[in-house]
């Protein structure tokens, strides 16, 4: 099974935009016990895309086994049509939950899903879905999912290349991800396959989500490592920094914040996160500004907004550390920028 996605030019995406579109079918696989989040999730989005670009998909759900399927929350769903092999999905998504690793297939079941897995252009699983996803292929490839199960799937699975570490992967035309929030995000990945990063964007502000985050990104974000290896004194300030990306983060600020010598602060600062007040002030400021660039907000406002005394300052340290300018970071994404003022993060 291969599978090698098409890269769209801009121009492509927008012929995508007024053109005419090919209904492609998304089918969620139900049995029970599945994870609710990593079925509605999914949904959502292909819906959301749906609505902006009518016609693109056809959402279905199979059951596996029976109409009526019970979420591992106790929620009831009734399925549109329950598996068979004349059924022909585009893409097959197969969601986590708890009955996904303990669920026995028999050998007509397990031979349908194969039969369907083989017949689509995209075999996707989400969280411990992975579990039933290698029963459906063969041999030797990398997969995403849920950290906490990733030991388990490797001993049951030893040819596997699990990866723990990471929100989604795409080898062959398998697409895995961890779970639950990250089943969105390779959901606006397949929909940019699909239709541009133009509608993509558009599904996630309509979902109220942060545009897409890459697939090699970790399942945690980089602020929630941080405060889990702070505390005390330290964590609250690192929360502050977090929270007020505007405000004045020089050693003699942090210093006083924390009721220390600027020389002692300095020495703590870099045991605690591995590296200098300045350097890091920087980080989490360009790290939050490359979240705005992805609202579409103007550099002149995000240079501001993460406290940056000009637009030039900033720009400089945005290519120091992404390799590559912000308004060419905004191209490549079709952003247009906006005059709306960014709210300030919590955390």
């Amino acid at each position: 099974m291969s599978f090698t996605p098409q890269v769209r030019s801009p121009q492509n995406e927008r012929m995508t935009l007024t053109g005419p579109t090919r209904e492609r079918t998304i089918a969620l696989i139900l049995y029970e016990g599945f994870q609710a989040l990593d079925v509605f999730g999914p949904l959502d989005a292909f819906d959301a895309a749906n609505a902006l670009v009518p016609g693109s998909y056809r959402l279905q759900l199979w059951s596996i086994e029976g109409e009526v399927v019970r979420a591992e929350n106790g929620a009831r769903v009734v399925a549109d049509r329950g598996i068979h092999a004349n059924l022909r999905p585009d893409t097959l998504i197969i969601p986590g939950g708890c009955g996904a690793r303990s669920l026995q297939l028999s050998s007509t079941q397990r031979k349908t899903l194969v039969t369907l897995a083989s017949r689509s252009r995209r075999l996707v699983s989400v969280c411990t879905g992975a579990f039933l996803a290698a029963e459906l292929t063969e041999g030797s490839f990398r997969i995403a999912t849920h950290w906490k199960y990733a030991d388990d799937l490797r001993a049951r699975f030893p040819l596997l290349r699990v990866d723990a570490d990471i929100l989604y992967v795409h080898d062959g035309n398998l697409w895995s991800s961890a779970g639950v929030t990250a089943a969105i995000d390779l959901a606006l990945k397949l929909i940019a396959d699909d239709l541009g990063e133009t509608v993509s964007i558009a599904c996630a502000r309509q979902l109220v989500v942060h545009y897409r985050r890459a697939g090699d990104q970790a399942q945690f974000s980089e602020p929630l490592q941080l405060q889990q290896r702070t505390k005390g004194k330290f964590s609250d300030l690192l929360s502050w920094m977090l929270a007020n990306p505007e405000a004045d983060h020089s050693v003699t600020a942090l210093s006083e914040r924390m009721d220390m010598s600027v020389r002692h602060l300095t020495r703590r600062f870099v045991q605690v996160f591995g590296e200098a007040p300045a350097k890091f002030a920087e980080r989490i400021r360009l790290d939050h500004a490359r979240t705005l660039l992805m609202q579409g907000l103007r550099i002149e406002v995000i240079s501001a907004s993460v406290g940056f005394q000009s637009a030039d300052s900033f720009r400089r340290a945005f290519e120091r550390r992404f390799s590559v300018s912000p308004s060419i970071y905004c191209q490549r994404f079709g952003l247009v920028e906006s005059t709306q003022t960014p709210k300030t993060r919590k955390y």
